[in-house]
Parts: C-alpha cells; sequence; structure tokens
C-alpha cells in the first residue's frame, strides 16, 4: 500500500511538472503572438515605404528628377519612416527574452533613420561620398534578432510570419547610384 501512495505521488509530481511546461510554453507563445502583433504591422510598413525609395532614386540617378526634387521626396521619405522609428521603439515586449530582442532591433530603425537623414542632405548638397555605411551592422542586428525570435517561438510551439525569413537579406540602405 505505501508503494502504491509513492506511485500516485511520483506520477502526480510528474503530471504537475507537465503542466507547469505546457503553461510555460502557452506563456511563451501568448508572449510571441502579441509581440508578433505589435512588431509586424510596423515591419511590413516600412519595408513598402522603404521599396518607394528605389523609384525616387532611380530616377535622380537617370536624371529625370532634379537634385532638389530627389531630397524633397527622400525627406518625406525619411520623416515618415522616422515615425515608425518611434512606433518600434514604443513597443513594449511582454517579456524579457523579447525585450533583449528587440531593443537592438529597434535600433536598426535609428540606424536607418540616420542614413536616410544624411541621404536626403547629400542630394540636397550634392555630396553623396560621406554616407554612413551601417548596412552591416543594421544587417547583422535583424539576423539576429530573427534567429532569437525563431528560437523562442520554436521552444513556445508558436506561428511566425511566413515571411520572417527574408528578414535582414537584400537591400537595407537604397542607393543613391540607382539599383
Amino acid at each position: 500500500m505505501a508503494a502504491g501512495c509513492l506511485c500516485v505521488l511520483a506520477l502526480g509530481g510528474c503530471a504537475s511538472q507537465t503542466g507547469s511546461a505546457t503553461r510555460t510554453q502557452s506563456a511563451g507563445r501568448i508572449a510571441i503572438e502579441r509581440y508578433i502583433g505589435e512588431v509586424e504591422p510596423i515591419r511590413l510598413t516600412v519595408n513598402k515605404l522603404l521599396d518607394g525609395a528605389d523609384p525616387i532614386l532611380q530616377a535622380f540617378h537617370d536624371r529625370r528628377i532634379t537634385p532638389s526634387q530627389a531630397a524633397r521626396r527622400m525627406g518625406r521619405l525619411e520623416k515618415r519612416f522616422a515615425t515608425y522609428a518611434v512606433d518600434i521603439a514604443a513597443v513594449d515586449p511582454p517579456t524579457t527574452q523579447l525585450r533583449a530582442l528587440n531593443a537592438p532591433y529597434a535600433n536598426t530603425y535609428v540606424f536607418e533613420v540616420a542614413y536616410l537623414s544624411a541621404l536626403v542632405a547629400g542630394i540636397a548638397d550634392g555630396e553623396l561620398t560621406n554616407l554612413p555605411n551601417t548596412q552591416a551592422a543594421q544587417r547583422a542586428a535583424i539576423i539576429r534578432w530573427r534567429i532569437g525570435l525563431t528560437v523562442l517561438a520554436r521552444a513556445a510551439n508558436a506561428p511566425l510570419p511566413a515571411d520572417l525569413q527574408q528578414a535582414g537579406r537584400g537591400e537595407i540602405a537604397p542607393s543613391p547610384n540607382g539599383s
């Protein structure tokens, strides 16, 4: 009888640990889904916004628009991007792990605003040789973010956006020399 009681207690302990692990996984999934729900609209909008830089810069490069027109258009794009930099900085991830991933990711937006601002000034001044070169740092931060998020999502069995694996690939900084 004593052995039977010990078995019941042991099984009960296993069940509570399994239940605890399931609750932890569920909480992780909820946290990731909440975080993605805040970040994804910003990320997708920013990607679309930056796609708009290429036609402006191509027209500038091909001399279809003047430097002042290109600077004005890129200036509007930079100002819109700056609002998204504020939005991504305002995201308050629900866990320490997600906060640790988000801070360097949000910093990539700061790099991009600085680059776009310098690009606008360079186009207006006709001096494009001193643009900041932050692409490698941005790319590395975005890839670290993507990998870290994937690891957390996998552990929590949380879905991630299908296009997330594209983050950090391709062009980071729009080129004033045409695409």
